[in-house]
């Protein structure tokens, strides 16, 4: 994984991008935070299969700033964990992922046909 820092912006030039915006998912939600962020590790799972599905290169979660404190969890400390879990193994080549402090970009594996 690529440690990142500076203007994500760049990051829409890069080939056969599609953007997931996490900014709305605490806010849609009805439920408690935790199934505010169980909420987003299924849509964070989902997006990288679809993206496979479509053949979509890169996918471009923008999960925002906050950082998680002990006893704290995130939308971003939720995507990166997603990154790191075996379930996102079969969608993902996670050596040119990148990790930036706002959002996080999935280098998304060809499907096997």
């Amino acid at each position: 994984m690529i440690k990142a820092c500076g203007d994500w912006i760049e990051y829409r030039n890069l080939s056969g991008l599609k953007e997931i915006d996490l900014h709305f998912a605490g806010e849609e939600s009805v439920g408690s935070y935790w199934e505010n962020m169980a909420q987003i590790k299924k849509l964070t799972l989902n997006a990288l299969c679809q993206a496979q599905e479509e053949g979509v290169q890169h996918l471009l979660f923008k999960h925002g700033w906050s950082t998680s404190r002990r006893g704290n969890t995130t939308s971003r400390s939720v995507v990166r964990g997603v990154m790191r879990s075996k379930e996102a193994t079969p969608y993902i080549i996670r050596k040119e992922c990148i990790q930036h402090d706002s959002v996080f970009v999935a280098k998304i594996r060809a499907k096997k046909d």
